[in-house]
């Protein structure tokens, strides 16, 4: 039967059950919502990116812009709280981790009668601590590479770098602080000193996880588990993948290694593993030894191409939690690719430019047109794109235009054009009435707090003079100063900066009489991304044309004392726009 959408549903005892997914990325996120779809479940999400573009897809129902940033944790937790206990969901999946934590409380503090996809609490440790893997790696005679858990007080490099020899792999022992779910601890290559002490900057008093470096290829392995019994596995390499680490933006499909599929069995049957998973190997081409790296509890990234290929790990996993059954998986397209499209093109750019540097126009132009080769396949039908599937194509056409809207404005007719399009949509939204104006840029400690200050005084004795004015940051850490040279330089324009204290924007600040004033574009993709919808405008937009065309008022941070002075001239000059804009309303 098709439904309304277009989708093809199997009329199984999934059909008309309901789920709710929380994620934001067009690998398992979209993955899992499309698959849950075609298997006839009615499909809402909590997203963590307003400007998601698996939110286009035509599978979902229902969408819900819980995150991190606008919210505090418990906010977080209440509203997902409220919500379940409002729609009774058959089925709860998490995508990644800042999900998955929280669900923990809510199933373990709730009556709900929702089935949570997650695992049992018990094994937690060797599921998410990277540390604790390895141990029970270990256990269970899997080779894992050379390495241990370094304290800071431990973290010299020449000792390290002397018994583990560079390049280094240095781990987080979790991708997530549980007390600091927006932020995403991850792995490095360390190749020399200086990127050794950034890292150890970086972790601050947390241990860290050193790791010799294995030279090989990632083969990820993954499987859906009930009680220890693997009841469905897929085998994948990654054909390419960023030179510092991360995930793989372009896949292929091959057949289960016997050695691999044999310590995946051995591990989960030790822990009486029932779940999802990918366990991530890596294989050294020449001598066809193996390590296992680290496992995924949920589902992962590359999870495309195992649909694509013919396992459907959503619909599998789905069938177990609610009916207690596993349909049988014909073999899958050991030939299929599969490729993260933007996260590609990105790696394809890193790529040339790095072997331009090191060896060349003529070498770099060779790899590249050999990436580029590799679209061929499809034409064959072995290759997918992780957000393009026929019957939902708002998702791939929205990633397309994202990736290339970048490239588009650097062009000086299109940046014109797009300036006065935005001063225009300005002018229109200042027709209802501004009681606030909120200055916000990333830290709240060099351009926001000195705006707030200046537009203050320059108000003063004029009829905005009632406006409330306040200054906030996106950075989640509050009550840090404005630097010394700030407050050194804002006395040029009798501003006194020695008292302020940062502050983070929640979208409880945000209200219908707001204006919230910005100063670049990544201040931009925050404020659309985690808050709701809101009149603002770049102060960049309302400078003067004697300064030409500027996208942004860049942050100062690390920047020259000439460059401060110019950016706080620059913000003083907007300013004065706008405040001629607003007493024109």
């Amino acid at each position: 039967m098709s439904d309304k959408k277009g989708w093809l549903s199997v009329t199984n005892g999934l059909l008309s059950k309901t789920v709710l997914v929380f994620g934001e990325d067009t690998r398992s996120f979209l993955s899992v919502i499309r698959s849950l779809s075609r298997a006839g479940m009615l499909v809402d999400v909590v997203t963590f990116n307003n400007l998601s573009v698996s939110l286009r897809s035509n599978a979902i129902r229902n969408t819900y812009r819980y995150n991190y940033q606008a919210f505090t944790p418990q906010q977080w937790l209440d509203s997902v709280k409220a919500l379940l206990e409002r729609e009774h969901y058959d089925l709860v999946i998490p995508c990644d981790e800042r999900a998955l934590f929280p669900l923990f409380e809510l199933r373990r503090e709730t009556n709900l009668s929702s089935v949570f996809a997650l695992p049992d609490e018990s094994i937690l440790l060797p599921l998410f601590n990277k540390h604790e893997t390895r141990k029970l790696a270990q256990a269970c005679q899997i080779p894992v590479a050379r390495g241990g858990l370094i304290s800071p007080e431990g973290m010299s490099f020449a000792d390290i770098s002397e018994k583990y020899q560079l390049p280094l792999v240095m781990k987080p022992v979790q991708s997530y602080a549980v007390d600091d779910l927006s932020k995403r601890l991850t792995v490095h290559i360390v190749r020399d000193e200086a990127g050794f002490n950034k890292i150890k900057t970086e972790a601050g008093d947390a241990d860290v996880l050193v790791e010799s470096f294995f030279e090989g290829v990632g083969v990820g392995v993954s499987v859906l588990v009930d009680r220890g019994q693997i009841k469905a596995v897929f085998a994948h390499v990654r054909v390419a993948e960023p030179r510092s680490g991360g995930g793989s933006s372009y896949r292929k499909a091959i057949p289960v290694d016997s050695g691999m599929l044999a310590a995946v069995e051995k591990f989960c049957a030790e822990l009486q593993y029932t779940g999802v998973a990918m366990f991530e190997f890596k294989q050294n081409e020449q001598t066809r030894s193996w390590i296992l790296i680290e496992v995924n509890s949920r589902f992962w990234g590359s999870l495309p191409l195992a649909i694509a290929a013919g396992v459907d790990f959503p619909k599998l996993y789905a069938q177990l939690l609610l009916l207690g059954t596993v349909e049988q998986s014909a073999p899958y397209n050991q030939q299929a690719y599969a490729r993260a499209l933007s996260n590609d093109i990105y790696d394809m750019q890193s790529e040339y430019e790095r072997i331009n540097h090191h060896e060349g126009g003529v070498a770099a132009r060779k790899q590249l047109l050999s990436r580029i080769w590799g679209f061929r396949r499809l034409l064959t039908g072995n290759e997918s794109i992780d957000s393009f599937v026929w019957s939902d194509q708002k998702p791939f056409w929205s990633e397309l235009y994202q990736l290339l809207e970048g490239k588009l404005t650097r062009l000086p007719l299109i940046r014109a054009w797009l300036k006065a399009r935005r001063l225009s949509h300005f002018r229109s939204q200042l027709k209802k009435p501004v009681t606030t104006v909120q200055m916000v840029c990333y830290g709240n400690i060099m351009r926001s707090p000195f705006a707030e200050k200046q537009f203050s005084k320059s108000i003063q004795h004029t009829p905005l003079q009632a406006l409330k004015v306040e200054s906030f940051g996106f950075h989640h850490k509050v009550g840090r100063p404005a630097p010394a040279e700030c407050v050194e330089m804002a006395k040029h324009w009798e501003i006194d900066l020695g008292d302020h204290q940062s502050q983070k924007l929640s979208f409880e600040n945000i209200s219908d009489g707001s204006l919230v004033v910005i100063f670049d574009k990544m201040n931009e993709y925050n404020l659309k991304s985690y808050y709701p919808e809101c009149r603002y405008i770049c102060l960049a937009d309302l400078l003067p044309d004697s300064y030409g065309f500027m996208a942004a008022i860049e942050d100062p941070y690390d920047a020259t004392p000439e460059y401060l002075g110019q950016c706080y001239k620059a913000i003083a000059d907007g300013l004065e726009n706008l405040k001629s804009e607003l007493l024109l309303r």
